[in-house]
């Protein structure tokens, strides 16, 4: 398999929660749990930021941990950002994910590697696929290089252009797990203060535990609903 690597887009001037990367949950912040979770794959992990001088705290935070690669680019030009990324680190196919979601699916995210096989573009955060916040991509360089269109928000976006010609034969939704049924009510992304005090109350309940699994969450909901609430009607 050509070179592999995990690309976490990250930036601290979010307009909808600022400086979320480094708001903490527990003792740590909300990046460190990002990147920590991935581990597992034993993968190299690049977060690309950005130049821009608000994100100077956030690299200087990635600076203290273990075995990441940082690479900075443009603010608002973010697929031009994984592609120079990838570039630079030598890498041919991306596993991207957001610094907004703590809780991706890890072993739907496993389950799906070999995959990366057939296909140039894998889509995991389609619309009533995974529950919010728990989705992934797989795209290869190429299939990015290819994206034309300079509209700002396929910049912004990354893959949007790809998702929009979904029907090329390279291209395929990976298979969600079958929790359909919680779609709108589990919200495990984090774009708003609402969605940051849950995932605090969703770490704490399992310990901080890195490895907590989705049914486990889904599990919580079950029994405590009402947590779960207010961030989900900011998503609908």
């Amino acid at each position: 398999m050509a070179k592999l690597a995990i690309i976490i887009q990250a930036r601290m001037s979010s307009s909808r929660l600022p400086k979320k990367s480094l708001r903490l949950i527990g003792e740590k912040p909300l990046i460190f749990y990002v990147i920590e979770r991935l581990r597992v794959l034993k993968l190299p992990i690049i977060v690309a930021t950005s130049k821009d001088s608000s994100d100077d705290i956030l690299v200087e935070y990635l600076k203290n941990l273990e075995d990441i690669s940082i690479f900075r680019g443009d603010i608002k030009n973010v697929l031009n950002r994984y592609i120079a990324a990838a570039e630079k680190f030598g890498v041919e196919k991306i596993i991207r994910v957001t610094a907004d979601n703590p809780l991706v699916d890890i072993i739907a995210l496993n389950n799906s590697l070999s995959l990366f096989q057939e296909y140039d573009y894998l889509d995991g955060i389609y619309q009533n696929g995974f529950i919010k916040g728990t989705g992934f991509e797989l795209v290869s360089l190429n299939e990015l290089k290819s994206i034309r269109s300079n509209k700002p928000h396929h910049l912004e976006h990354v893959t949007a252009a790809l998702r929009e010609n979904a029907s090329k034969p390279r291209y395929k939704k990976i298979q969600a797990p079958h929790y359909h049924q919680f779609i709108n009510k589990i919200v495990l992304t984090c774009d708003y203060v609402e969605d940051l005090e849950l995932l605090k109350i969703i770490f704490a309940t399992y310990n901080y535990e890195l490895s907590v699994t989705i049914p486990e969450i889904i599990e919580l909901y079950k029994s405590k609903p009402e947590i779960f609430v207010k961030n989900s009607l900011l998503h609908l």
